[in-house]
């Protein structure tokens, strides 16, 4: 039983390591790399800062890169990021979802 459970636990791992991996080549490919970095802001906030805003809300986060929910972290900066969000609106749930991970990954 151990061994089941202890390759279960390997198994979620590597998925989330993986879904954050792939939400990492996203952020890179798209450009949000000019914005964002991972602990300092700088034209936009932080990685780190968006994680902690958005902790718990991968929803909210997701939602806001569809368009379809407000900015929470830096509203006021929200408008220069419309144009990068209508890049991100394209893609399919499961990359937004991986975009997601890896910027809540950075805790």
């Amino acid at each position: 039983m151990k061994k089941v459970l202890t390759a279960a636990v390997l198994s979620v791992a590597f998925v989330a390591s993986s879904f954050a991996n792939e939400g990492e080549q996203v952020f890179k490919s798209k450009g949000c790399t000019a914005c964002h970095k991972a602990t300092v802001d700088t034209v936009g906030p932080s990685l780190k800062k968006i994680a902690s805003a958005y902790a718990g809300k991968e929803g909210d986060l997701v939602a806001y890169f569809k368009g379809s929910h407000p900015a929470i972290v830096d509203p006021k900066k929200a408008i220069m990021m419309k144009s990068q969000l209508n890049k991100l609106k394209s893609l399919p749930e499961a990359k937004l979802k991986a975009l997601a991970d890896y910027i809540l990954s950075n805790k």
